[in-house]
């Protein structure tokens, strides 16, 4: 190619092609090539990026279903007993629908009693805990804490 730009006496402007800048051309497309055959493993790298981070906006535009936020009843210290009831509580995970976790579960919890939940693993004991926490809310039934339902408490 450079041979025939200086054959055919091509001009750059009112210049022509010298030996020197036909050198530079083919140095600047051979490390060009050479450039862009190493992005390939960096495209996989973005490409991953941007994968992960259309999960991570999922996961942060992501509405609850439990709104913290919200103001509710606050039961003084003092006044609180702690007896905590499910009553005909059933719960599946919202990430897993085919399998419910709690099917009408129904049980009390007394003030100042211990009381043990036992089961074989998935049987829902910490989801138990967690229901109480206000991680998860149930599909039916109803918990309360000392006769108030659940969802009507400050979080706070």
């Amino acid at each position: 190619m450079g041979g025939v730009l200086r054959w055919e006496e091509v001009k750059e402007g009112d210049e022509l092609y010298t030996g020197g800048k036909v050198l530079a051309i083919m140095f600047c497309i051979m490390f060009g090539a050479m450039q862009m055959g190493g992005l390939g493993p960096a495209m996989s790298a973005i490409q991953q990026g941007r994968v992960a981070m259309k999960l991570a906006l999922n996961v942060i535009d992501q509405v609850p279903i439990v709104n913290p936020m919200l103001r509710g009843a606050a039961l003084p210290k003092e006044s609180m007993k702690g007896v905590i009831e499910f009553k005909n509580v059933c719960f599946t995970y919202p990430t897993r629908q085919d399998t419910q976790v709690l099917k009408d579960f129904t049980c009390t919890f007394e003030a100042g009693k211990t009381t043990a939940l036992v089961g074989p693993s998935g049987s829902g004991k910490s989801t138990v805990i967690q229901m109480i926490e206000r991680f998860y809310k149930n599909d039916s039934g109803t918990i309360t804490v000392d006769g108030l339902p659940i969802e009507t408490l400050d979080l706070r």
